[in-house]
């Protein structure tokens, strides 16, 4: 470690990255903040100071942030609706989507999996989906059959084997559906044999779903599902009465499929269909020969209607991104990049789509101007995909329920960070719900080398550690902690989220609690990450929660307070958890012409006209594409491979984010080392052995953040635990994750 070395005793920057000295939770003159009036109900101010970054670059598509207003009230949400026989208790339902949960044992599903599926319901959501993906004995791959003339092992095992989290959801008064999905196949190769052995086999399942328990079934016509691909002339090429040349040839599989499953398990179960509202060539934009339109998807959503289906989920289709269609808001997740396509171009939301996705909220409830057409076309209900959370957009989406937009909210990432959103809304508890940022790390692709801290290839959540059980084999009690056999007097040092969260569950557990912070309010960097971030993450949200969560849990904070190893020997604690961030290394000096900053200063306007940036994390991507907002010109410099470049962040934000800043102009040095600075810039060694200065009048540093244990390795005596960056930098996520099990061994 160099003299130099810059200590930074808070968390990280968002995925560990590091912001502005002078802080911001939100950039009101960046025209992206937060900051809708807080009337009735609405988040305490973070009290952050402004930062101005200098005048942003016009933008496509603007934003608007009064989507994060509430100043009205929930009651909408939890009036009973009724779908085909069904009648919910509330409107907000936990929609169909993957988890890591199921790792069956012999034939039967493991406690892991019904307690993650039975806390949606006991969280108040008033229908729960499974997926098909889940179970071993349904996998409807079509190709699968063709190939091997296998395809369903044993559907007659599917009672016994789905009845135990039937019964743990309708014990809390909630129904329970399933998403049935017919695979991919060569549409125009399949015979109509094998289009009438795959439709049997989906009634069958069903039959034998309903057997189980289950009150619901939704129809995957989404994605590059057959029965979506049924839909499209792009796809099927067939010229018989499954072909695409007339509505109802397009519809007929799923009609059929519709009518089979009613007449096999009568009218008492509910058929959902989940189809793509409208499409977009989101690779070759504007090249939409055979793409669907919205007036077309209402068409074959009537055809649907008269076979038999009671609701319909819609979603947008972007068939070269496919996590888009139910994640939407991807297409904001880079500051002052909204509308972006994962290919480095950008939608237009006034004529893209067919003008029908209102982009204007950074993509929260994308779908509602699609979803209100098709209620005024159909009798039956009508959600949307698109991030409808109700925490952080309550007027928005509570508004569009009441206004009859849609009938009721599908959602899974809010209800992952905390099942219990339904019932602390209805109870009037907003400020206790924790905050979904739309990170992504849920659906995150296991085994990213640049991402995989686990090891284990796992999804998890950024704010609740115990979501769908990343760390099981951490935390064998299961999802809750439980209460401490000794009460322990235990000291938090360090007030980011990986202590907040520490002192959150200690205090939880029954331990007597202090955090301290060395500075006058809690949050850490995330504070300022948010200014690096802007809104879209709402990185404040999370502040405000676990702020909120210390008081709630009975917490002692002592803030404008450093903590030395003396304070810890007067204090006499049993336990203390060391959260004080982690050192920045800094390796050059400014000269006369180039000024050399940390990247913790690079949110002011110390910053120049042309800038190169020392490091490629996230934390240098997320400060890249601040400054290039701000009209800066970007360069990038690490020593490290192409596919480190925006490492902690999540896969798909990386998929997304990334192609902007080629798209924008930066080049980036990958494999290369920095030399030293001349008058005219940084002088750096290429790949290819070739030393080449690159001109510039500012250098940012953002090299990895390095542990801090000076504070935990002088402690002698006590029980002792770092967590965060102080122990391992890496990200948020792993931050309250280490801070979480931390406490839980307490």
């Amino acid at each position: 470690m160099t003299e130099s070395t810059r200590g930074i005793t808070r968390r990280g920057f968002v995925g560990g990255a590091a912001a502005a000295a002078v802080g911001t939770a939100l950039l009101s003159a960046a025209g992206l903040a937060g900051c809708a009036p807080q009337e009735k109900g609405d988040m305490a101010s973070t009290g952050a100071e402004e930062v101005t970054g200098g005048e942003l670059t016009p933008e496509l598509n603007p934003q608007d942030e009064s989507y994060t207003a509430f100043t009205t009230d929930y009651a909408p949400l939890f009036e009973p609706l009724t779908i085909g026989s069904l009648t919910l208790r509330n409107r907000i339902v936990k929609s169909p989507a993957g988890s890591d949960t199921w790792k069956p044992e012999g034939d039967q599903l493991n406690e892991n999996y019904l307690t993650y599926y039975e806390n949606f319901a006991k969280g108040g959501a008033s229908l729960v989906f499974v997926e098909s993906a889940i179970s071993k004995f349904i996998s409807l791959k079509a190709q699968e059959r063709m190939a091997t003339g296998w395809l369903v092992e044993d559907i007659s095992k599917i009672p016994t084997l789905m009845a135990p989290v039937v019964e743990r959801v309708h014990k809390h008064d909630a129904y329970i559906g399933f998403q049935l999905a017919a695979g991919t196949a060569d549409i125009p190769t399949m015979t109509l044999e094998d289009i009438a052995w795959l439709q049997d086999t989906m009634v069958q399942i069903a039959v034998q779903l309903k057997a189980a328990g289950f009150d619901m079934i939704e129809l995957h016509s989404s994605a590059t599902q057959l029965m979506k691909n049924m839909l499209t002339a792009r796809i099927n090429t067939r010229t018989d009465q499954y072909g695409a040349d007339t509505l109802e040839n397009r519809t007929r599989f799923t009609c059929e499929v519709i009518q089979k499953i009613k007449e096999a398990c009568g009218k008492d179960m509910a058929i959902q269909v989940l189809m793509d509202a409208c499409e977009e060539n989101d690779e070759h934009l504007g090249d939409n020969d055979n793409f669907i339109t919205l007036e077309e998807s209402i068409e074959n959503a009537k055809m649907f209607e008269a076979a038999g289906a009671d609701s319909f989920y819609l979603r947008q289709s972007v068939p070269g991104m496919h996590i888009a269609q139910f994640a939407p808001d991807l297409m904001h997740a880079g500051y002052h990049c909204n509308g972006v396509t994962g290919f480095g171009t950008q939608v237009d939301f006034s004529q893209h789509f067919g003008g029908t996705l209102d982009g204007r909220y950074s993509g929260c409830a994308m779908l509602l101007p699609a979803a209100a057409a098709f209620k005024k076309a159909l009798k039956g209900t009508v959600s949307a995909a698109g991030y409808l959370d109700p925490r952080t957009a309550p007027d928005l989406i509570t508004n569009a329920v009441a206004n009859g937009e849609i009938d009721y909210i599908m959602t899974t990432r809010p209800l992952t960070v905390d099942p219990e959103l339904p019932n602390k809304l209805q109870e009037g508890r907003r400020d206790e719900v924790a905050p979904c940022t739309r990170c992504m790390h849920c659906h995150n692709k296991g085994g990213d080398p640049t991402y995989d801290y686990t090891g284990k290839g796992v999804e998890l959540c950024r704010v609740n550690a115990a979501t769908q059980r990343a760390y099981t084999e951490a935390m064998p009690e299961g999802y809750e902690p439980v209460p401490a056999e000794t009460k322990k007097k235990v000291m938090v040092v360090g007030g980011g989220p990986a202590g907040m969260e520490a002192a959150r569950i200690a205090a939880e557990r029954g331990h007597e609690v202090t955090l301290y912070e060395k500075g006058s309010s809690l949050g850490g960097m995330l504070r300022e990450a948010s200014a690096f971030k802007g809104g879209h993450e709402r990185l404040t949200d999370l502040v405000d929660y676990l702020t909120r969560q210390q008081e709630v849990k009975g917490v002692t904070v002592v803030t404008d307070t450093e903590v030395t190893a003396d304070l810890v020997n007067s204090e006499k604690p049993d336990a203390v958890i060391v959260a004080v961030g982690g050192k920045r290394d800094s390796k050059l000096q400014g000269n006369d012409t180039v000024k050399v900053i940390s990247v913790d200063e690079a949110a002011g306007d110390e910053v120049g006209e042309t800038v190169v940036i020392c490091g490629a994390n996230a934390q240098a991507t997320d400060c890249a594409l601040f400054l290039l907002a701000h009209g800066k010109k970007v360069q990038m410099v690490h020593e490290g491979l192409k596919s480190d470049i925006d490492k902690e962040q999540s896969t798909w934000v990386r998929t997304f984010v990334t192609p902007q800043l080629y798209a924008q102009g930066v080049k980036v040095w990958n494999s290369s080392k920095v030399e030293g600075l001349t008058e005219e810039g940084l002088t750096v060694t290429n790949a290819m052995g070739a030393t080449k200065t690159l001109p510039c009048d500012t250098v940012i540093e953002c090299y990895d953040m390095l542990p801090n244990k000076e504070l935990a390795d002088a402690l002698t005596g006590f029980e002792v635990y770092t967590v965060g960056d102080c122990d391992a930098p890496f990200n948020i996520a792993q931050a309250i994750a280490s801070g979480n099990l931390a406490a839980r061994k307490l």
